[in-house]
């Protein structure tokens, strides 16, 4: 199902036809601005395409924008080894303790 665009020659003005099969005859558009003024002359252009992003390309782009600024809100990473080896310490001499 095509999507065809055209501009008016003379003013600039943009329209769009919407067609079932590739195949159809079209018909361009009358100019919206021209109001009887002859001169528009609807012509066909090419459209610009969309790209469509999955969500890893997302993702890359938004820590490529955002990625400093995250990092320097979240503050330096926890050191973990330094949370384990407290825990360690502190679970020594507990009660029911075997080791």
């Amino acid at each position: 199902m095509p999507l065809y665009e055209y501009q008016c020659a003379a003013c600039g003005a943009r329209d769009e036809v919407f067609t079932r099969t590739v195949l159809a005859d079209i018909e361009p558009p009358s100019c919206p601005q021209a109001a009887g003024d002859p001169g528009h002359e609807m012509r066909r252009i090419v459209s610009t395409f969309a790209r469509h992003s999955t969500m890893a390309d997302k993702l890359v782009e938004a820590e490529a924008k955002f990625g400093k600024e995250v990092d320097a809100a979240m503050g330096p990473e926890p050191d973990v080894g330094k949370y384990a080896r407290r825990y360690e310490q502190l679970s020594q001499g507990l009660p029911g303790d075997k080791g």
